[in-house]
């Protein structure tokens, strides 16, 4: 009965790297069009604080909707035990964190590229 519930739960820890990448190709566009060439420290700290931005969104979604697969998680998908939180924490830090990274820098190369061979 609860699947429903959980359902977008799912669907965000399976897809977590799509938002990021998405970022990165949209930096990517916006450099390639840009009039003025942008410094890529400001590129690399922009991609970063994306990611990050989207590991702590992605961590305070769920939550509220406690996964079932969390260590210490109960049938109730609104209550959050500490040890489930913390069981939380840890997968948006070893997983979504470095994961939005990769994906994000992967694909603003991989646009970067594309976009840089392609005739204007």
């Amino acid at each position: 009965m609860l699947l429903p519930d959980r359902l977008p739960s799912l669907v965000l820890l399976v897809a977590f790297w799509i938002p990021p990448a998405v970022a990165g190709a949209a930096a990517a566009g916006l450099v390639h069009r840009g009039a003025t060439r942008v410094r890529p420290a400001l590129i690399c700290t922009a991609l970063a604080l994306a990611a990050l931005g989207w590991s702590l969104a992605w961590f305070f979604f769920h939550l509220g909707r406690m996964p079932p697969y969390l260590p210490g998680a109960t049938r109730e998908p609104t209550y959050a035990p500490s040890e489930a939180v913390a069981g939380l924490a840890v997968v948006a830090g070893a997983l979504v964190l470095p994961g939005s990274v990769i994906a994000c820098v992967l694909a603003f190369r991989r646009c970067g590229r594309s976009l840089r061979h392609t005739p204007a």
